[in-house]
């Protein structure tokens, strides 16, 4: 039961790339146009959950990967049991070092050959994922494994199919299911804080209290601990309950239980990655993505839906409009559109919200609208400026002080230079949102060779003219502004001597290199500006920021733009455009 697509670079991509009106959750939408449809795809070891971060192009109903053939002409994909798709059930890694994980197969998803799936009526679901968790299963399951099986730690679905379970239709069951989404809560609760996750709320550290960094630090970790205690009691009690059902002998579960089992949730910890965490929020805040208003009332987040029901287009922190999408230019859903929705799934019962939504200027925080932020601190739009100005909101008095704090904790001296620093917030970020080997940055940093100069772009606000704009509106000013410099110290070293005059030499020698060097970042940027291409985001991260090789700190750009020329993804969008240019 299960999907192998034989080109994940073409079908696949993480849930944060595409459009989200263009993420389907049932076989009718894939008719109407909508192309992505989650997919499980194994992962790490996690039990009870883990998001789905991935999507597959099942654009009707899988015309395309149905099509896929090789380079010999075959057909190379091969969808399995496709009338088990869009189904709630259990889903777990194919192969992992840590044992055996089940989690919850949300409506409306597809599985493929790593992430294979388990099936049963849907009431019954929450008791086979306790069930399933169990310690003892987990041993019968590699009773029951082939030698190959074993030696490669494959949980084909033969092996669990071939594993027995008892009967959980009695009183002695019961708790199983409750149990286990006592388990899912908590693991989806710290997954709050995680802003990849379609559960996404708000970053550790604005939800704990404190003073200090130092204070909210410790307040996440006592969170987090206190979730892994309740895990491993749920767990034991599970365990009980299983080793009943089975009808296992006292002597033979002791030897089974030797050893204990540490519970692990996967939540950041240290005080670095936590800080991290902050600031990208406060970055995507800055670019309207995340909804401020979130860290300033508890009550506006929606509630997340049952773990075995759809996932939610946008997470819950996401800065929305009334249609549930992401918001648009004086279209910010209402505190009371917000308070209406009964979760993150679902709108608000009709006719209950008079206001469903507001203008710009009763948001609180002052958001990017035209997708890009420069790193120039003598422009309205200065990245570091937007920034700060959500953590003041935010962290209200403290807020420069626990600012020392964050520097301290990334290891930089001020704001600035962690957004500067390619190797800091960029690397960062890149690694935060690489998942299944798929790498997908969502904020673009375009650097001046000397990186004394930069942009930010947020990719999903890409659209034909947003590197036009950037110059306009960002490049060309800026080096207006520094032309008007050196002129003035060149004026001024006319009539200079001494030391002075030694002086101003060495302050025009740096703004020469200075202005050279914006030159340079704008005419690399005007080479990308004029091909002329219209950016899609189905073509995924790595292909649409490949035209800009020159101007990304990212290898992985000037890769694919060497893919592209040498004429492969040639299903894409942008090596179509690119072959009636005449450049492939």
């Amino acid at each position: 039961m299960r999907l192998q697509t034989s080109d994940d670079f073409r079908f696949v991509r993480a849930s944060w790339e595409v459009a989200p009106a263009n993420v389907a959750h049932n076989r009718e939408e894939t008719l109407e146009g909508k192309r992505w449809v989650p997919f499980a795809k194994g992962g790490e070891f996690s039990p009870y959950y883990s998001d789905v971060h991935l999507l597959v192009n099942w654009e009707r109903e899988g015309e395309e990967i149905k099509s896929f053939v090789d380079s010999n002409g075959n057909l190379a994909s091969r969808p399995q049991n496709t009338e088990f798709y869009f189904r709630p059930g259990l889903t777990w890694p194919l192969r992992t070092t840590s044992g055996i994980s089940f989690r919850p197969l949300p409506d409306g998803g597809i599985f493929g050959h790593k992430g294979p799936a388990a099936f049963s009526p849907e009431a019954e679901l929450p008791a086979f994922l306790a069930l399933m968790n169990s310690r003892l299963f987990g041993v019968l399951v590699s009773l029951h494994m082939g030698a190959a099986d074993a030696a490669a730690r494959s949980y084909e679905v033969g092996v669990i199919q071939r594993t027995p379970v008892p009967d959980l239709s009695g009183a002695e069951a019961e708790p199983l299911g409750e149990l286990a989404l006592r388990c899912v809560d908590l693991k989806r609760g710290l997954d709050t804080a995680d802003e990849t996750s379609h559960a996404f709320t708000l970053p550790a550290l604005l939800q704990v209290e404190g003073d200090t960094l130092a204070e909210r630090v410790a307040g996440w970790r006592g969170r987090v601990s206190g979730a892994e205690r309740e895990l491993a009691e749920s767990q034991r009690e599970i365990d009980d309950i299983s080793f009943r059902l089975y009808g296992v002998p006292e002597e033979d579960r002791r030897e089974i239980e030797a050893g204990e089992v540490p519970v692990h949730t996967g939540a950041a910890l240290e005080a670095e990655d936590l800080a991290a965490d902050l600031v990208s929020y406060a970055l995507g805040c800055a670019f309207g993505r995340w909804d401020v208003r979130a860290a300033l009332d508890p009550s506006l987040p929606p509630d997340l839906a049952d773990p075995f029901a759809p996932l939610p287009v946008c997470p819950p922190g996401a800065l929305v409009g009334p249609d549930g999408l992401p918001a648009r230019t004086d279209a910010i859903a209402s505190r009371e559109w917000l308070r209406a929705r009964p979760d993150a799934i679902s709108d608000p019962p009709e006719g209950s919200v008079q206001t469903p939504y507001i203008p710009d200027a009763e948001y609180p925080l002052e958001v990017d609208r035209d997708g890009g932020l420069a790193d120039d601190p003598d422009h309205a739009d200065d990245v570091v400026r937007r920034v700060r100005e959500a953590l003041e909101l935010v962290l209200g008095e403290r807020a420069e002080d626990v600012e020392r704090e964050l520097c301290g904790a990334l290891g930089v001296k001020d704001l600035r230079s962690y957004l500067r620093n390619p190797r800091k917030l960029f690397d960062e970020h890149v690694k935060r949102y690489s998942r299944s080997r798929r790498k997908a940055p969502i904020y673009w940093l375009l650097q001046s060779p000397g990186k004394v100069y930069g942009l930010w772009i947020h990719y999903h606000r890409l659209d034909p003219d947003l590197l036009f704009k950037a110059l306009h509106r960002y490049v060309q000013p800026r080096i207006r502004l520094e032309e008007t410099r050196l002129e003035e110290s060149r004026s001024r070293r006319a009539a200079a001597e001494g030391r002075e005059a030694r002086g101003l030499d060495r302050e025009i020698e740096r703004q020469e290199t200075l202005l050279a060097d914006v030159r340079e970042f704008r005419d690399r940027l005007d080479r990308a500006a004029r091909l002329y291409l219209e950016p899609d985001l189905n073509d995924g991260v790595a292909l649409n920021i490949a035209p800009l090789r020159e101007v990304v700190p990212w290898n992985e750009a000037g890769k694919r733009w060497q893919e592209l020329l040498r004429g492969e993804h040639a299903w894409s969008s942008i090596a179509r455009q690119l072959r009636r240019k005449g450049l492939v």
